[in-house]
């Protein structure tokens, strides 16, 4: 089985000057690592903050895909203008596997991840190559892969009321939808494609249109790109919201040995970067899954989103 590799650059195989921007051969030294592998690692850069962070990003010249006008749920917070916290949930949490915002109209193209504070023991970030999910999930359940493909997928979560800082999809129907009221986010919700239904608590239970769940992006190799692992493995109900989570685009039930597939393929093709202060890593999300293992004691990762990418709901 191939795992992705995890490529290491050094500042005595890159040197990076913040502030300056990385010339043509350099961006090709960091662009071949990525084509080969969907991700590579910085280490020894010295960068300490979030505002070393920042600087080192800007020498990317990457477009900011700012939190607040993502569809993202988790509770984040800026450090900076374009540098946030990871997910915040809770340590005993685990994140599953997910390509960020796959499960949206809008997504980053790139994801920067940076180490300010490793965990005491566990904390590791897992890494999948979605593609390698694919030929294995498609090698052993075809008829599957063909549903997906031609039906697409639709998604449900419950955003609450107010922000719960206990999930790692707590953040309020306010500030995923960036509106200040009801009728606003009514509105929001219906001009995007998405059903909605108001929860007794003053939560919002809404379904996406059908999203594509395997795409090639027009790169000739195809992904699996959608959030059915970390839907299917650790999205919950809210108490008035037992509809599932998952389901494909014609409204269809998935079945759940589909879905245990779908983890069991994604979770065969995965690697854990084991973080070290002042790491920062640089993810393809067109073609790489995150996740993040449980830790104990203080963890501090910061993110940044970049290359803004937006598609239409698919038809079916």
């Amino acid at each position: 089985m191939r795992l992705p590799t995890i490529t290491i650059l050094t500042p005595e195989e890159l040197p990076i000057t913040p502030g300056r921007s990385l010339d043509g051969p350099d961006k090709t030294i960091v662009s071949d690592i990525i084509n080969a592998h969907g991700f590579v690692l910085f280490r020894g850069y010295d960068s300490a903050s979030a505002e070393d962070f920042h600087a080192f990003i800007q020498c990317f010249d990457l477009p900011n895909f700012t939190y607040s006008e993502s569809f993202s749920n988790a509770v984040r917070h800026n450090r900076t203008a374009r540098v946030f916290t990871a997910n915040e949930a809770p340590p005993e949490v685990e994140i599953f596997l997910h390509h960020e915002m796959a499960q949206t109209l809008s997504f980053p193209g790139q994801l920067f991840f940076f180490c300010e504070h490793a965990a005491d023991s566990g904390g590791a970030t897992p890494i999948c190559r979605s593609d390698l999910a694919l030929n294995i999930l498609e090698a052993n359940h075809p008829a599957f892969t063909a549903k997906l493909r031609k039906l697409g997928v639709r998604y449900r979560n419950s955003m609450p009321e107010n922000a719960d800082l206990a999930s790692g999809q707590g953040r309020s129907w306010r500030h995923t939808l960036n509106v200040a009221s009801i009728a606003e986010a009514e509105r929001r919700l219906t001009s995007l494609g998405y059903e909605y239904r108001w929860l007794r608590d003053g939560g919002l239970s809404v379904q996406t249109p059908i999203l594509p769940a395997i795409d090639d992006f027009g790169r000739g190799r195809e992904v699996f790109f959608n959030q059915i692992v970390a839907a299917a493995a650790g999205w919950a109900n809210a108490v008035d919201d037992d509809e599932p989570r998952l389901c494909f685009g014609d409204q269809t039930r998935i079945e759940s040995a589909d879905l245990k597939a779908a983890i069991a393929a994604s979770y065969q093709c995965t690697v854990d970067l084991e973080w070290q202060k002042g790491d920062v890593a640089l993810l393809d999300n067109l073609r790489v899954m995150h996740g993040r293992r449980p830790f104990r004691g203080s963890r501090s990762i910061l993110a940044s989103l970049c290359s803004p990418i937006s598609r239409s709901a698919k038809v079916i």
